[in-house]
């Protein structure tokens, strides 16, 4: 199956784009539409405090200078009755002052706690939105990272799943994945799942007699893979002899310049200290193979993503450290190229439209009106429109605003 644009040219991506366009617009826009309120709730918080703050400084300064006043003016009187009135105006005077400040005080923290509360919320609700958009969306992925561990409940073992996405412009993902579509991986399996024969000389053979350490070939077979974690370039595998027992291998591969090279490690036995780790070409050539193995088997669970982890743009949490705004533009421009070429292509000005062909030749209309696309911007102010302008999205709006025709010097004459 593949995708032509809608004057049945080849078009480059092997997915229905629009379903992915339609996707990021409901979820971007009402995410800058939170991100907005956000920031317009703390600066609208900030300056009423700051407000607050300079009626109480004009308060204390006028308090001082009420005060001073008064002091200097029971000085000159010298009277009792004057003096006791001075402090007695002093002590009032001070407490509603202090009183005011404390009042000051709680109304900003007041403010800030609703302040805080609400765009808690609100970023609950943007992580809620990303989370739904990257689980139905597809994005170019430039890498991924793969982690299996297992978990042993009674006499079963559970395999639990997840995976860091690498997509262009510094975005990552990453996701926990489900296995309800895969019966294989929802269970415990042996390296022989995998790829059988492999024997590696990675055993552990002690002289009785001299003492000395040597290895030996041993067959993983039936051995069990208890973690795993891989990508293009690397793996990590451990496994165990049986599936009560502890983990008693585990396997660091590299790729590079230079081919494979790779250790392994003994895990808790203290006299396989004395080998050397390296493994030779032979058991590389072993591993190899089950690292293929694993990256297709695996393969069908990049698309059970089921609760996001985290995600990042240059190593910066997109949540944490304020960087959603930033997601957003460069999803924009990410996706700006293509959503132009795929409207300039379309017969009908009203839609954006694609084409699936089938394998046998039978092809299917897809569409997506341009409005469902633009009605999603109304609600945005100027500036949260801005961030999707590289789309070309405004252009799609037919005017509706036309200049006033000319007065006519024979308004008056009654002619139509």
């Amino acid at each position: 199956m593949r995708y032509l644009y809608g004057d049945s040219t080849p078009f480059p991506l092997g997915f229905n784009f629009l379903l992915t366009l339609e996707a990021f617009m409901t979820a971007a826009t009402r995410v800058v539409q939170l991100e907005h309120e956000s920031q317009a709730l703390t600066r609208q918080t900030e300056e009423a405090g700051q407000g607050r703050m300079r009626g109480l400084e004009a308060l204390e300064q006028f308090h001082n200078v009420v005060m001073k006043a008064v002091q200097d003016t029971a000085q000159r009187v010298q009277h009792a009755h004057a003096l006791e009135y001075a402090r007695t105006m002093a002590d009032f005077a001070g407490r509603y002052v202090e009183e005011h400040r404390r009042s000051v005080q709680s109304s900003a923290d007041r403010e800030l706690a609703g302040c805080r509360t609400e765009n808690e919320r609100r970023v609950i609700e943007q992580r809620a939105l990303v989370e739904t958009f990257l689980k139905t969306a597809k994005l170019p992925v430039v890498g991924a990272r793969v982690t299996m561990n297992m978990t042993v409940e009674g006499k079963e073992g559970r395999n639990a799943f997840s995976a860091v996405f690498q997509n262009p412009d510094g975005i990552v993902s990453s996701f926990t994945l489900g296995t309800g579509k895969s019966a294989a991986w929802a269970h415990a399996r042996r390296v022989a799942d995998l790829a059988t024969g492999v024997a590696l000389n990675v055993g552990v053979k002690k002289s009785w007699l001299r003492g000395t350490v040597t290895s030996e070939e041993v067959v993983l077979d039936e051995y069990i893979v208890s973690r795993f974690e891989f990508a293009d370039d690397s793996l990590e595998l451990t496994v165990r002899r049986r599936l009560q027992e502890k983990d008693s291998l585990l396997f660091r591969l590299r790729r590079g310049d230079a081919g494979v090279y790779g250790t392994v490690e003994h895990v808790g036995e203290a006299e396989a200290e004395a080998l050397d780790g390296a493994l030779s070409p032979q058991d590389l050539a072993h591993l190899g193979r089950v690292w293929s193995a694993l990256k297709s088997q695996s393969l069908e669970l990049l698309d059970t993503k089921e609760q996001l982890l985290g995600a990042q743009i240059d190593g910066n949490d997109v949540f944490a450290d304020g960087q959603i705004l930033e997601l957003v533009k460069r999803l924009v421009a990410m996706f700006a190229p293509t959503v132009q070429e795929v409207a300039k292509r379309s017969p009908n000005e009203f839609e954006l439209s694609l084409k699936m062909e089938s394998d046998e030749g039978r092809r299917e209309e897809l569409y997506l009106r341009k409005d469902q696309l633009t009605t999603r911007l109304q609600p945005l102010p100027l500036a949260g429109r801005e961030i999707f302008a590289p789309l070309g999205l405004d252009s799609w709006v037919p005017g509706v605003t036309h200049a006033p025709p000319p007065v006519s010097s024979d308004r008056g004459s009654g002619r139509l």
